[in-house]
């Protein structure tokens, strides 16, 4: 089946297929790097344009929906049976990446936080499957629905770990697990009773090992969720 990019007037020869069966066309969709291609949009509705609205499921609380033709952002991924995937296949990962920010420049929305599923499904990716079914409920329930959001440049990248290359997503959520956990130490010092000499001498010890995180927050969106190296939030 031939790629036919869907034209920004929104001609498309499966259009009105689409709309009255949108499950049927979604997988066989012509178009090439839109949402309407992506593994984590899914058709919803009919829209002004008189074509698919979907839902990122990257973002599931948003009130609006997405185009199938809109812009993507540095999550998107093509879906496997899809012909979108061919081109996004035969391009090296360096060049799939400078292309995937080119566009990126020129959207006019954010690209969606991934949420704590998103991050751990990133986190097991690499893993085999019944490690991974077990792995990621736990991880997400640990990183809650609170999440701080990684810096928008950031967002659907890679990180070199020894010989492997794993999503940055992978990375973050690890990073936010630490966080969370020195966090939580610091505030369990504040009622665990001991005597204050004990007590400084921890926060200043938890303090020292947020201190040398520091280098991460770099990552972080909003200056304010990074961590910081003098203790007690000050």
């Amino acid at each position: 089946m031939a790629i036919l990019p869907l034209l920004d007037d929104g001609s498309c020869g499966q259009q009105n297929t689409c709309l009255v069966r949108a499950g049927d066309v979604h997988a066989t969709c012509p178009q090439a790097m839109k949402c309407g291609t992506c593994v984590a949009w899914t058709p919803r509705e009919k829209n002004r344009f008189t074509r698919n609205a979907g839902q990122c499921l990257l973002d599931r609380s948003a009130t609006q929906y997405l185009d199938c033709n809109a812009a993507i952002c540095p999550y998107y991924r093509p879906r496997a049976e899809n012909p979108a995937a061919i081109t996004w296949q035969a391009q090296k990962p360096a060049q799939r990446q400078h292309d995937v920010r080119k566009r990126t420049r020129g959207m006019t929305r954010e690209a969606p936080p991934p949420t704590a599923d998103a991050l751990a499904y990133a986190t097991f990716g690499e893993h085999p499957a019944a490690v991974a079914d077990v792995g990621v409920p736990v991880m997400s329930g640990l990183l809650g629905d609170s999440l701080a959001p990684l810096l928008e440049r950031f967002r659907g990248g890679t990180v070199q770990v020894g010989d492997r290359t794993l999503p940055i997503e992978a990375l973050w959520a690890r990073i936010l697990l630490i966080r969370r956990a020195l966090t939580s130490l610091d505030q369990a010092v504040d009622i665990s009773g001991i005597d204050d000499e004990t007590a400084g001498k921890m926060h200043k010890d938890i303090a020292g090992m947020a201190g040398s995180m520091t280098t991460f927050n770099v990552l972080f969106a909003r200056k304010e969720d990074g961590f910081k190296g003098t203790g007690k939030g000050e």
